[in-house]
């Protein structure tokens, strides 16, 4: 295990993040992250060069540094560069992979509880357009997905079109053992769709340990990323086996009147267009985070948010995390207070926060009975002091 960062560290890693005074203690980074100032020099400066020269001009220019953005992912997750596409965010990503998976009517979408409620609209729609039914996976006695009644679900595998995992979900602080999953998908030859939202620049990822053919990603969390930023891992020997839902003429070539060809690998699921002030950004925040070191942001974000769920214990707040292993968000409720009610008073008190709804998480709330919840969500950035004055500021509400 990776050390954390001594506060020394942190104090220099919070200088480069412009977003860090003392006038503001921002606990959403689950939600989005404050981004360090080289992510905001190159995004703005890009943006500029735009507005001085001419988009495609400018484009042009930085093709390379464009590039480059792809093999900065693939070094970030286990990958290789030809199996990473583009996205503007993570549900374009999870939702490209998902309509490319084959399915016909009467397969299983295999889920968690956990997963996410866009995921879930997704699901539904796939029962209404393809005939499928959705299998859900209860949680185990630790709240993560129970890895044996998985097993059972994956005996026959031709009646699965896929399984579908939140890695870090939501709605609490657990981390789903993603590794184990892909374990079981691998050996019954089931699709195995990832969710790694909340995990990219949260956790240290190798997408061949997982066993993953495809995982999404968002660069506006964890990664201390732009908005509008994101990616989706296809594995090499799955892409030809998903067919994008919908590819323009930079995802295929237009071969002739009345036939196209997908291009290879990932790009068959990027368009033509996009931000490019947006990407570049993200490969900044990717090199800054490897630069400290993803294993070290992990083990710091695991002690502080060990930390706040002690101190909002402390406090008289219930916290409602489960798993073995846990992450950086940190799910609350007040004895009395609902949760906008608090995220209201925090926010008085120059606390930024969020709170978790059912339509965010509607399978997991209605079956552990949880009302909306506060999220609070720490990085690297986040200090032992913020977190001591965050638990004071609850226990005097």
């Amino acid at each position: 295990m990776a050390t954390p960062f001594t506060s020394d560290e942190i104090d220099a890693i919070r200088a480069t993040t412009p977003g860090c005074t003392d006038r503001l203690i921002h606990l959403n980074h689950a939600g989005s992250s404050l981004p360090d100032q080289r992510v905001l020099d190159v995004q703005i400066g890009h943006l500029r060069r735009e507005a001085t020269i001419g988009g495609y001009e400018a484009a042009a220019e930085v093709a390379g540094d464009d590039a480059a953005v792809y093999d900065s992912i693939a070094t970030l997750i286990g990958s290789r560069r030809h199996e990473i596409a583009r996205m503007e965010h993570a549900t374009a990503a999870w939702n490209a992979a998902f309509w490319a998976i084959p399915k016909r009517a009467g397969q299983r979408i295999i889920t968690h509880d956990h997963d996410y409620g866009a995921n879930w609209i997704a699901f539904l729609r796939a029962v209404e357009v393809h005939g499928v039914t959705i299998d859900r996976i209860p949680s185990d006695a630790h709240g993560q997905i129970d890895l044996e009644r998985l097993a059972t679900a994956l005996e026959h595998p031709d009646d699965v079109a896929l399984v579908s995992l939140a890695w870090i979900p939501t709605s609490g602080g657990l981390v789903n053992p993603a590794a184990a999953v892909g374990a079981l998908t691998r050996a019954a030859g089931v699709p195995f769709l990832l969710d790694a939202c909340q995990a990219v620049g949260h956790l240290d990822i190798d997408v061949e340990a997982i066993g993953c053919d495809a995982l999404s990603a968002t660069g506006r969390k964890f990664l201390r990323g732009p908005r509008g930023s994101g990616f989706l891992f296809v594995r090499g020997d799955a892409v030809d086996h998903f067919v994008p839902a919908q590819p323009d003429h930079h995802g295929a070539d237009w071969t002739a009147m009345d036939r196209y060809v997908l291009a290879p690998g990932a790009q068959r699921y990027e368009y033509w267009e996009y931000s490019h002030a947006s990407w570049l950004g993200l490969g900044a925040a990717i090199d800054v985070a490897a630069s400290l070191g993803v294993d070290r942001i992990q083990a710091t974000v695991a002690q502080r948010a060990t930390q706040l769920r002690d101190r909002l214990a402390g406090a008289s707040m219930n916290v409602h995390d489960e798993g073995i292993a846990k992450c950086g968000i940190v799910t609350t409720t007040h004895p009395r207070l609902t949760a906008a009610a608090v995220v209201s008073e925090l926010r008085a008190n120059g606390v930024n926060a969020s709170a978790t709804f059912e339509g965010s998480a509607r399978a997991d709330m209605e079956a552990r009975d949880l009302p909306s919840m506060v999220r609070l969500s720490v990085h690297c950035t986040t200090t032992t002091d913020e977190v001591e004055r965050v638990a004071a500021i609850l226990a005097g509400l």
